[in-house]
């Protein structure tokens, strides 16, 4: 729910093979790998006539034994060696049918005993990659799909053409005959200038303005400019957007009662046709236009920096290879034996042949302005940025740059270092420090010869760690802001500011962990506590908090006008509050007077934990007003909603995450007629926001029954300013029964 730079999405997995009683295929969930390599398009690979994988050859080295070793050892995780390539298939195949045809390929060859787990089938495209129990599996695989047919030719497809099988990753394994290896060996043309130039563009460092543009896009127009750029953006690609989903809407139900699937379609709403469908006001302003964020995220990884070539020594090694020594202050570091107890990526690398500058890489946290492959930037330039993260990030830069720990690497999920989340209140002068990391063992590409296994070393550096984050107060430091940034006079400083609650969180999993993770407590507070308009509010480590406390009070104030506007008895009437978080929306209208009782539904068990504290820190304690329910909201709401007294006022609002509501939660809204109207506070108002809109505005449906909402006000707030980002503020209000009445049958 927040404005923040998302995370590189994650590699879309196959789709599984079902099991067939026919055969010896079996389904079995697949560890996603670090990278798939794509099948080349042509190739005649000579096939080994042997059932069983051939042995690999006698090294002539101890490196070339260590080499081989260890790349099997990276891939004990991955099932890259165990993937097969099937070309020519039929271009247009429905995943039934793939699976009938790998089923028909193992029919009558139980003896080889070959099992598939999973099949992957581009829609358009004339191959199908095969992933099998194990990778003794594959020759006999390949062997089959080869010389398996009629006189020992290959098993044909049903327009009598041959398929061919070769190995998924065989174009990693070295294959230098193979004119075909264009993925490690060059461009299309097997031009390695092509590579040459990838790596220039991978290895390039951001200048500063760069990095603004990357993280906040708009920090170069003045503020009045980047509100007319959000208006303009809330009306095409949401308003408008929801008016073309609700138009949808109408004409599949055209279609449905043209094929005699209902007795009628009702005309278009006249309100969904009017040239203004949907009011959008003017963006409402951020009372901060810098430095505004109360929660920052840094990504654990390296830095790169230029370095002047003369800088970069080459000496001879042993047997003639080149090692890469590093000049600094004097001292000449032996970068290639650092790697035998660093990690892999802590070292420097050169640039192309024929540039005057190398790329030094150092561990720190910061933001992921290149995506995963370009390196961390330090947050300094971003006028979004408060003081006080920017100095915590010196702290952890210092540390990770003197730490013998390595970061966490992303694409062989090795090292440990992973995610820095900070959370600061300047008014109650709190900050609170969460420390992701892998286990202390190694992540889940950790190699087995133990070279990536810190657990003699992590207490040790935890706590060095712990006792630079409290040592002393938060240092101002030094900042890259732009020619004529003017800072802005702030309303509690935050000088002299020290670190209140440190906690460290284990996760092994492949992207983040979820808001009710455990975390270990190690040092001061185990909450952080917040002041928002006339409440007091705890927050955990895993529960959500607007991140711009100002602009939440614009914000909530612009949902306590909505909801007050339709009460003509506060005391009596309950706000449901869908997605509730820590309980700020609903306990801040409790405490406006603009409703009587509140019941707060959410999956996150932390903040639902933080918003029973809440109400009784503001002041309710009786269970008759305030009630949390820790769950999804579509497993408890139709539920809550059956428990509420029918002579009871009802009022709702709905918060979601940026995935937007499930679909029986807009169904139990639409069904409870009671809910005269629906607040929607979104924070992706361009995509979810449009989609349940449509839902709640569209004609009834026996999936959503009930008269539908109509948006009648629609209030864009910047929340996130030099950003795209924008919170939306919609007030749907339910259609009424006349109006109803004169586009569908009585009922």
């Amino acid at each position: 729910m927040e404005g923040e730079q998302p995370p590189p999405p994650a590699a879309e997995e196959p789709a599984a093979v079902a099991p067939a009683e026919t055969t010896t295929t079996t389904m079995e969930e697949e560890k996603p790998a670090a990278a798939d390599a794509k099948p080349a398009t042509d190739a005649d690979t000579t096939l080994s006539q042997s059932t069983t994988p051939p042995a690999a050859a006698p090294s002539t080295s101890t490196a070339a034994t260590t080499t081989t070793t260890t790349d099997n050892n990276e891939r004990h995780w991955d099932q890259t060696n165990k993937k097969v390539v099937v070309r020519n298939v039929l271009k247009f195949l429905r995943p039934k049918e793939v699976t009938k045809l790998t089923t028909e390929w193992l029919k009558g060859k139980e003896h080889l005993n070959i099992k598939i787990i999973k099949t992957k089938k581009p829609p358009k495209d004339n191959w199908i990659k095969v992933t099998l129990e194990d990778e003794s599996m594959v020759d006999p695989f390949i062997q089959l799909i080869n010389t398996g047919g009629e006189d020992g030719k290959a098993i044909t497809n049903a327009r009598g053409g041959d398929l061919f099988a070769k190995r998924a990753n065989e174009d990693q394994r070295g294959d230098n005959n193979n004119d075909n290896n264009r993925k490690r060996k060059g461009g299309r043309d097997g031009n390695d200038d092509n590579d040459a130039r990838k790596r220039a563009a991978a290895m390039k460092v951001l200048t500063a303005d760069e990095v603004r543009d990357a993280i906040t896009p708009l920090w170069r127009l003045p503020y009045e400019e980047q509100l007319k750029v959000k208006t303009r953006e809330m009306i095409h690609k949401c308003s408008m957007k929801i008016i073309k989903e609700i138009k949808g809407k109408f004409r599949i139900l055209e279609q449905e009662a043209r094929r005699g699937q209902r007795a009628k379609c009702p005309k278009i709403y006249e309100w969904v046709g009017e040239r203004r469908a949907i009011e959008m006001e003017s963006v409402v302003a951020s009372p901060r236009l810098f430095e505004y964020r109360n929660k920052c995220e840094f990504t654990c990884g390296y830095r790169h920096s230029k370095v002047e070539k003369e800088e970069v020594a080459k000496v001879g090694g042993e047997d003639g290879d080149d090692v890469m020594k590093s000049v600094e202050d004097g001292a000449v570091t032996d970068v290639a034996k650092e790697e035998e107890v660093a990690a892999p990526e802590a070292k420097e690398e050169v640039a192309p042949a024929g540039a005057e500058e190398a790329i030094q890489k150092t561990a720190a946290a910061g933001f992921l302005a290149q995506g995963w492959s370009g390196g961390v930037y330090l947050p300094h330039c971003l006028q979004n940025m408060p003081d006080w993260s920017c100095g915590l990030a010196d702290i952890f830069n210092e540390f990770l740059a003197t730490s013998s720990i390595p970061p966490y690497d992303s694409k062989v999920h090795r090292g440990i270092w992973r995610t820095i989340t900070l959370r600061c209140s300047l008014r109650t002068r709190e900050i609170m420090v969460i420390v992701v990391h892998a286990p202390a063992g190694g992540g889940v590409g950790k190699r087995d010869c133990g070279t990536d296994d810190y657990s003699t070393v992590f207490e040790s550096e935890k706590q060095r760690l712990v006792d630079m984050l409290t040592k002393d107060a938060i240092l101002t430091p030094s900042r890259d802001f732009p020619e004529g940034y003017k800072k802005e006079e702030e309303e509690t400083s935050g000088d002299g500011m020290k670190v209140t609650s440190i906690f460290f969180q284990e996760y092994v999993g492949l992207s983040n962990p979820p808001p009710e993770h455990p975390v270990q407590h190690i040092y001061g507070k185990t909450s952080l506590e917040e002041r928002l308009g006339k409440c007091t509010f705890q927050i955990s480590p895993g529960a959500f908090f607007q991140t711009n406390t100002q602009g939440a009070e614009v914000l909530y104030d612009i949902v306590v006008n909505r909801i007050k506007e339709v009460t003509t008895n506060p005391q009596d009437t309950l706000l449901v509050d869908v997605c509730c978080g820590t309980g700020t929306i609903g306990l801040t209208c409790l405490k406006e007077g603009v409703v009587g009782k509140l019941v707060g539904v959410d999956i996150s068990k932390p903040a639902i934990a933080d918003a029973v504290v809440n109400a009784t820190k503001n002041g309710y304690t009786e269970s008759a007003t305030t009630r949390f329910v820790a769950s999804p909201a579509e497993k408890v709401l139709p539920d809550e909603m059956k428990n509420i007294p029918k002579n009871c006022p009802v009022v709702a609002v709905v918060d979601p995450a940026r995935d937007g509501l499930h679909g029986v939660v807009v169904r139990t809204l639409r069904s409870n007629e009671r809910i005269q109207r629906l607040v929607y506070v979104s924070c992706n108002p361009t995509g979810t926001l449009a989609r349940d809109a449509a839902m709640l505005c569209s004609p009834p449906t026996k999936k959503y029954p009930g008269r539908p909402f109509k948006p009648t006000l629609s209030q864009p707030v910047d929340m996130f300013p030099s950003t795209k980002h924008c919170e939306m503020v919609m007030t749907f209000d339910r259609m009424s029964v006349e109006e109803y009445e004169q586009y569908h049958d009585k009922e």
